[in-house]
Parts: structure tokens; C-alpha cells; sequence
């Protein structure tokens, strides 16, 4: 399924989430997002969580867009499972 994810054409990776939280202070998190969206090192590329609030994902069109959401979506699942089976 990562293969889904727009640029990445291998199996053999792994991708990290970024998980923000929740603040009622919105321009401090947009400050936050923009920074890291920005990052010359490890830039945020497919989406981003907020705690307790949900999914941000962008692509170049809509269908590009909620593919990755599904995407996302359905290895968030996978990996919720696995650590449910580990305990």
C-alpha cells in the first residue's frame, strides 16, 4: 500500500506521520506545520495527524488527495492491529 503514496514507487521504505497537538492556538500550530513543511532535512510529505482531531493530507488534484487518504487510513490500520496483536 505505500506504494500508493505519491513519489514512493517501492515497497522496501518506510514513512513517519507527524502527530501535532491540539491547541486552540491555530496560528501557533500553522507556525508549527509551516515550519516543518519547510524542513530542508525531514519536510512533512504525505499528511500530518492532530491529535484527537484527525488526518491532513494534500496531493496535485482532489482523486490524488483522497488516494492518500485511503492509503494512510488503511496503514493506520495495519499498524493499530499489529500492536494490538503483540500484547
Amino acid at each position: 500500500m505505500l506504494k500508493g503514496l505519491e513519489g514512493i514507487t517501492t515497497h522496501d521504505t518506510s514513512i513517519d506521520i507527524e502527530i501535532f497537538a491540539n491547541t486552540q492556538d491555530i496560528a501557533a500550530l500553522a507556525i508549527e506545520v509551516e515550519a516543518r513543511l519547510l524542513d530542508p532535512v525531514k519536510p512533512l510529505r504525505h499528511g500530518f495527524l492532530i491529535a484527537g482531531h484527525g488526518l491532513y493530507t494534500w496531493a496535485a488534484d482532489l482523486a490524488g488527495a483522497r488516494r492518500q487518504v485511503e492509503v494512510l487510513e488503511f496503514l493506520f490500520e495495519v499498524v493499530t492491529r499489529r500492536r494490538l496483536l503483540a500484547d
